[in-house]
């Protein structure tokens, strides 16, 4: 055998004795991580029928039904939030209505969120306790801070938080069982007490999020570069005031309600360069129903001379989330937006960022306009 067949048969051999190396430890772990899911799927066994996490100690199929919880259970927790609130300043809601959704095999009823005057936590607790009791709730939370009450048996809980001036209330099943007493256990059995009239969201609501098959929303940016645009405070002299009777228009002398948040004006820029551009939020203002061709009609008539286009008009085929307009400026930027849905009309606007031509001491502060924000009718 010559010296290059023997220098090779060794890295043969050496090689061999590597890979087998690498093939043990590569085994090695591969069977210690086997051990260790094995040794948590068999300390994990005995729970993994448990109800989910704030459900109930009874399983799903033996808890109160989500149709029996809107009959029998929830008239009473209404009548405990009523008394707590009665003669409350500023009872609002503070969000969207109450609805029912999937959660796990079962349904989860979670209801609106409401604001009202702050109580006694005392007395509070002692209302909860007549009303909540008989239902098989208890108290599991009692401080300054907030209060909360659980059906141990079914799941679900009542929760209040306390602050210096106001006080929220809400409450909610977790996973519940259907009997089969009502064709959609989506849809919820009609009480006229279960929720506030009122909720105004404080920003526009992203029809994309509710409808994916919505086109693209326009951007408040406009064409031009936001030194050329024309200033916010020219915006706020000899615009918004045509955008307002438009809102005027809308609304008429019908009620409204408006969100807690009113108009601001914001700025964003660079410290470095000394540039800083302005953008006017307005107050969210709803009404009753509207017809959509005529509210078309109204804007053209009111925007059109300002410079706004119609740019999007899209009726969703999605359940509530309405038919969406909006009118731009499209040198200048800025949106003006109307929400038609079957029971109710939104109206909103934005500047788009604006430069300031110096005019006022702070562009940062708004021009008084007492026209501007509409009073609420909750305050």
């Amino acid at each position: 055998m010559s010296d290059s067949q023997s220098t090779r048969g060794m890295q043969r051999g050496r090689v061999k004795r590597y890979l087998r190396y690498v093939l043990r430890f590569v085994g090695a772990v591969v069977g210690f991580l086997f051990a260790i899911w094995v040794f948590i799927g068999i300390i994990s066994f005995p729970y993994i029928n448990d109800p989910p996490r704030e459900g109930g100690d009874l399983p799903l199929e033996k808890r109160v039904s989500i149709e029996v919880f809107q009959r029998d259970v929830e008239p009473r927790i209404l009548s405990a939030r009523n008394e707590i609130f009665s003669g409350s300043q500023s009872f609002r809601p503070e969000t969207e209505k109450s609805e029912i959704s999937r959660l796990y095999d079962g349904w989860e009823l979670s209801s609106q969120r409401v604001r009202g005057g702050t109580q006694s936590p005392d007395r509070v607790e002692e209302i909860l306790g007549r009303y909540l009791e008989p239902l098989g709730y208890v108290s599991i939370v009692h401080d300054q801070e907030s209060l909360v009450w659980r059906d141990e048996k079914n799941g679900g809980r009542v929760e209040i938080l306390i602050r210096d001036q106001s006080m929220t209330f809400q409450y909610d099943t977790q996973g519940r069982p259907s009997d089969g007493s009502v064709p959609d256990p989506r849809v919820l059995i009609p009480n006229d007490s279960r929720d506030i009239a009122g909720y105004v969201s404080p920003s526009l609501p992203s029809i994309r999020v509710f409808d994916r098959d919505a086109p693209f929303f326009p951007e408040t940016d406009g064409s031009e570069l936001e030194k050329e645009r024309q200033s916010v405070e020219v915006f706020e002299r000899e615009v918004e005031p045509g955008i307002l009777s438009f809102r005027d228009e809308i609304v008429g002398d019908s009620p409204y309600y408006v969100a807690p948040s009113p108009s601001e004006i914001t700025r964003w820029g660079s410290s470095l360069t000394s540039e800083y551009w302005f953008e006017i939020e307005s107050q969210r203002v709803q009404c009753g129903p509207r017809d959509v061709g005529r509210v078309i009609e109204m804007g053209n008539a009111h925007l059109n001379p300002l410079g706004y286009e119609l740019v999007y008009d899209y009726a969703s085929s999605k359940p509530g989330v309405g038919h969406y307009l909006a009118w731009k400026d499209e040198k200048n930027g800025g949106i003006v937006t109307v929400i038609l849905r079957q029971e109710n009309t939104e109206f909103s606007y934005e500047s788009g960022a604006r430069p300031s031509d110096g005019s006022v001491p702070d562009p940062t502060v708004l021009i008084p306009n007492d026209h501007r924000d509409l009073p609420d009718p909750l305050a």
